[in-house]
């Protein structure tokens, strides 16, 4: 009888085949990557995979909701922080753009290569959205809260007006110069969301 293998080690085996699926997704593209060519980056059997993941699209979503929760985490981190709206709001894109920066494989595969896969934007990946928009959500009414924003400011259209910038700027730096910091963004795309919203 074979012993289990023991947390961490399961754990770096599945952390090692979700980063093999991140790298292939992102140089091969979604459909062009297969499980066997997943297995082989991981060093691992390709029926390994399905020990911890259902397939390709469930490799994806996994990749998707760990980053988004990263994200929200960052949000309760910043609203923890001693800091003026304009600065959160600052700190919160920095910060983002500071992830892209480190991880562009996993950027364009959330950005880019998840809108390859149908069953992606299925069911299960609206509540992993609903989980990011509501973080923002959260930052935006911190901001209502303290009198930094106007009285009647649409937060709802605030936050979507948000998310498009973020994924405009990031898309674009994935697929062009990605030499230039895309962090030194920050400070002016805060600004100019600022200025739509504050009194």
């Amino acid at each position: 009888m074979t012993e289990p293998m023991p947390t961490a080690a399961r754990e770096a085996r599945r952390r090692a085949i979700l980063d093999a699926a991140i790298q292939a997704f992102a140089e091969n593209g979604f459909f062009a990557s297969r499980t066997r060519d997943i297995a082989a980056r991981a060093g691992v059997a390709e029926g390994t995979i399905y020990l911890y993941f259902t397939g390709k699209d469930d490799l994806l979503l996994t990749a998707f909701r760990e980053k988004v929760q990263e994200f929200c985490d960052t949000v309760q981190s910043i609203l923890a922080q001693e800091l003026s709206f304009p600065k959160r709001l600052e700190r919160f894109i920095e910060l983002q753009f500071e992830s892209i920066e480190a991880q562009p494989a996993l950027a364009t595969v959330l950005l880019l290569e998840s809108r390859q896969s149908t069953k992606f934007y299925g069911g299960a990946v609206r509540d992993v959205l609903r989980l990011y928009a509501t973080a923002i959500d959260e930052l935006l009414a911190s901001g209502a809260r303290e009198g930094a924003l106007r009285p009647g400011a649409d937060l709802p259209l605030a936050r979507r007006v948000l998310i498009g910038a973020l994924e405009e700027v990031e898309v674009e730096w994935l697929l062009g110069d990605r030499t230039r910091r895309l962090v030194r963004l920050a400070p002016r795309l805060a600004e100019t969301l600022y200025a739509g919203l504050k009194p």
